[in-house]
This record gives structure tokens, C-alpha cells and sequence, in this order.
């Protein structure tokens, strides 16, 4: 499990032409370094609350992150499935559908979770201090680029799903990570705007 991994044996992994773990484990694992700042943030600038909303979102990020591989493995398996006569051409095909709607679930996650922790950067940057503005940034920066992987992870999984309802749902968190993104760059914005004062 990617949580119980060391850095170094993760980011090995990572680099060495596996296909798992990929964008979307990578884009929690941001998503959890994002919150984990923003808890660390919060702390200094006494918001017991607001840290321990971010620590928990933290916390859930690492398990997304382990979530994402595994389905992205059952897509890979899916895929490589036999096709040599018309009925495993069927199979392949239906696995195909089941395990990439499925893959979306946590692309899905990553959306949310980069919602609820934009909302806490912005409170926490209402009342921080100083001294941690930049690390308010920073952990927004990172939230920024769980948003483009998660939207990156959904426009790839919708490519092969023929079911519309899945399809339209997966298209409404795409365009929402997309303005979740602008609303961490006015955030960024804020953040630097405060510390050039």
C-alpha cells in the first residue's frame, strides 16, 4: 500500500515503467502533502478545527491514493484480457466498461477533496500568520495539481465508456475540477498579494 511506502521506494516505483502506481495515485498523494500543510498552517495560526479538518483530509488523500492503483489495475487487467473469439471479445469488452467506470471513483474522490481543502485554505488565509503564508500557497499549489491530475484521470476514463449517465457525471467533476483550478490560482494570487505587503 502507497501509504506505508517510503518516499524513495514510492517514487522508485513510480519511475520504473509499471503501469501502476500512475497520474491519479500521484495526484492524492499531492492532494495529501496539500492538506498536510494547510493542517501544519492552520496550527500556527491557532485554527485547532480548521487543522483538524485538513489532517483528516490528509489522512483519506493517502487512502485514495491506494484506491487509485488498485483500479487502475483492474483496468490494465481488463484490458489484457483475451479476445480471440466473439464471446471473450464480450467479456473483455463489459470488463472494460466495469472496471473503468469504476477507476473513476477516485478521480472523483480527488475532485471533492480538493474542493474541501481550497475551502480550508481560504479560511485559514482569512486569519493566518504571516509566517506561514507561504506554506498556504504552497499546499494550495499542490491542491492546483491534484485538480489537473484528477481532471486529466477522468477525460482519460471517459474515453472508452459508452454509458451516458456515467459519462455525464464524470464530465460535471471534470469541468468542476477545472474551476476548482481557478480558484486555486486567485488563492495563490491572495497569498502573494500578503506577503509583498
Amino acid at each position: 500500500m502507497i501509504r506505508h511506502e517510503t518516499i524513495q521506494d514510492y517514487v522508485e516505483r513510480l519511475a520504473s515503467g509499471k503501469p501502476t502506481p500512475g497520474g491519479g495515485a500521484t495526484g492524492a498523494l499531492l492532494l495529501a502533502q496539500g492538506a498536510g500543510l494547510l493542517a501544519m498552517a492552520a496550527r500556527f495560526s491557532d485554527h485547532e478545527e480548521l487543522a483538524r479538518r485538513a489532517a483528516a483530509l490528509a489522512s483519506h488523500a493517502l487512502s485514495v491514493s491506494d484506491d487509485d492503483e488498485q483500479a487502475f489495475a483492474g483496468v490494465a487487467e481488463a484490458f489484457g484480457l483475451p479476445q480471440d473469439t466473439d464471446g471473450q471479445q464480450q467479456e473483455r469488452s463489459e470488463r472494460i466498461q466495469q472496471e473503468t467506470a469504476a477507476a473513476a471513483g477516485p478521480p472523483q474522490a480527488l475532485v471533492a477533496g480538493g474542493r474541501e481543502a481550497l475551502t480550508i485554505a481560504e479560511e485559514v488565509l482569512a486569519d493566518c500568520r504571516a509566517t506561514v503564508l507561504s506554506d498556504v500557497g504552497a499546499g494550495t499549489a499542490a491542491v492546483r495539481g491534484t485538480l489537473i491530475a484528477a481532471a486529466l484521470t477522468l477525460e482519460t476514463d471517459l474515453a472508452p465508456l459508452k454509458d451516458e449517465q456515467v459519462r455525464a457525471r464524470i464530465r460535471r467533476d471534470i469541468e468542476e475540477a477545472g474551476a476548482l483550478v481557478a480558484r486555486a490560482d486567485e488563492i495563490i494570487d491572495r497569498v502573494r498579494e500578503r506577503i509583498r505587503r
